[in-house]
C-alpha cells in the first residue's frame, strides 16, 4: 500500500505477475480504518514518515485481537543521527534506489520507549526490538524491527461513565 501513484504504479511494474499480492494506492491510515481487520500487518520503513497518533490507532483497530504488527524504523540516519527524545518529527533526506534525487521529508525517528509507549497507549503490546545495523563498520545508519501484538482483550483507555 502506497499513497503516492508514483510508488504505486512502481510497484506494479516490478511486480505484476506475484500471486497473492494486492497493491493498494490508498492512504493507509484510511485502507485501514475500512478494512477487514487483519493477522498480521507489517510495514517496511514506511510507519516513520506518518504521524504515530495518526497511524497507529488505525493499526491497532485493523488488528484482530492478538494480531501481529511488525514495522521497522530508522533509529540513526546515515550523517549519525540518533532517535530523538520526543515524539515529533525531524527533517530527513529520502534517496530512492538507483537515482541520486535527494527528497527532503519528515520522520518519526523515535527511541525504542517512546514507540513501545505509543504502541501501549494504543493498545498494542510491545514484544520484540531488534537491530539491524549496517554492514559497513563506517556507517552509522541503523534501523530498529519491532514486532508488536493487539491485545486479546481491549483494555479501555478510560473509564465508562454510565447514565
Amino acid at each position: 500500500m502506497d499513497a503516492s501513484p508514483a510508488q504505486h504504479q512502481r510497484a506494479v511494474t516490478r511486480y505484476p505477475n506475484t500471486p497473492g499480492l494486492r497493491l493498494v494506492c490508498a492512504d493507509a491510515v484510511a485502507h485501514l480504518r475500512a478494512a477487514e481487520p487483519y493477522d498480521l500487518i507489517y510495514s517496511v520503513c514506511s510507519l516513520p514518515y506518518l504521524d504515530p497518533d495518526r497511524a497507529l490507532p488505525a493499526l491497532a483497530g485493523a488488528l484482530k485481537p492478538g494480531g501481529r504488527l511488525l514495522f521497522s524504523a530508522l533509529h540513526t540516519n546515515s550523517a549519525g543521527a540518533g532517535p530523538s527524545s520526543e515524539v515529533a518529527p525531524r527533517p530527513e533526506i529520502l534517496r530512492l534506489p538507483g537515482t541520486s534525487e535527494e527528497h527532503p521529508v519528515a520522520m518519526w525517528v523515535l527511541t525504542p520507549t517512546l514507540w513501545e509507549d505509543l504502541l501501549v497507549q494504543y493498545g498494542l503490546t510491545l514484544d520484540a526490538v531488534t537491530a539491524i545495523d549496517s554492514p559497513d563498520p563506517a556507517s552509522p545508519l541503523s534501523y530498529r524491527l519491532y514486532a508488536a501484538r493487539r491485545r486479546r482483550n481491549r483494555v479501555p483507555l478510560r473509564t465508562r461513565t454510565s447514565p
